[in-house]
């Protein structure tokens, strides 16, 4: 049975090639993977779409992941699969804690008087209807495991056993600052930072989900449920 304790490993414990592995693959997934998908064009003999570049980029890091932790996966679905309706319940609340803490941090940048626009959202908005095919794919089955293991599954569950507040603050941060580092040119400091505030809710509330499921399939399953209400408001919107 896996430990629950307060600073114990959560579910199935990583071997140590699978950390060393995913600690070497992160810089890759943050920022050379996307670098050499920017260059890929060059070599082509047709352009490749913006989100084509992007359905790749998912499928590169999917693809990365599941080779990198394949063992470790395994056994944590497994688990899933034995605590299946824990699963599942932790999944459910985990999104409800998402959107109590985030209607917590809109309360306050109103109380403060701050507009904060998230680029990401600019960006898909500005796409056509051709490229929201690709996206919900990616955006439900591709870029929630691959994410999840990394932030919640290596950074977060190998920190815990060092203290549950260091791991939540620096998976939390980490996650926020991996979906806006990348506009610090076109909005600035100010605003790179303002934007990673909101992600902030969706790093403390997957965080809290793996915790409570022992499996990191539970916020996988979260992470897509939340991607999904995201994308749909966006279509709305």
């Amino acid at each position: 049975m896996a430990r629950t304790d307060r600073r114990g490993p959560l579910g199935a414990p990583m071997s140590r090639a699978e950390i060393i592995g995913g600690f070497l693959y992160f810089p890759f997934y943050l920022a050379v993977v996307p670098w050499l998908l920017h260059w890929l064009p060059a070599f082509l003999w047709a352009p490749l779409s913006e989100p084509l570049a992007n359905f790749l980029y998912f499928c590169v890091n999917f693809i990365a992941v599941l080779l990198i932790f394949r063992r470790w996966l395994a056994a944590s679905l497994a688990g899933a699969g034995r605590r299946f309706w824990e699963t599942v319940q932790a999944a459910v609340l985990g999104f409800a804690f998402y959107y109590a803490l985030f209607w917590l941090l809109s309360r306050v940048f109103g109380l403060l008087r701050l507009e904060v626009a998230d680029p990401n959202d600019a960006y898909l908005r500005s796409l056509d209807g051709g490229g929201w095919p690709l996206l919900y794919i990616g955006a439900l089955f591709l870029v929630p495991p691959a994410e999840e293991t990394l932030f919640r599954g290596l950074i977060f569950g190998n920190l815990r056993e060092r203290g549950r507040i260091l791991a939540y603050a620096v998976s939390a941060l980490v996650f926020a600052a991996a979906h806006v580092w990348r506009y610090i040119g076109p909005v600035g400091w100010t605003g790179t930072l303002l934007a990673a505030l909101r992600y902030l809710p969706a790093g403390i509330a997957l965080g809290w989900c793996y915790e409570k499921s022992d499996t990191v399939w539970a916020p996988i399953a979260a992470h897509s449920l939340l991607n999904a209400a995201a994308l749909g408001l966006l279509r709305l919107g």
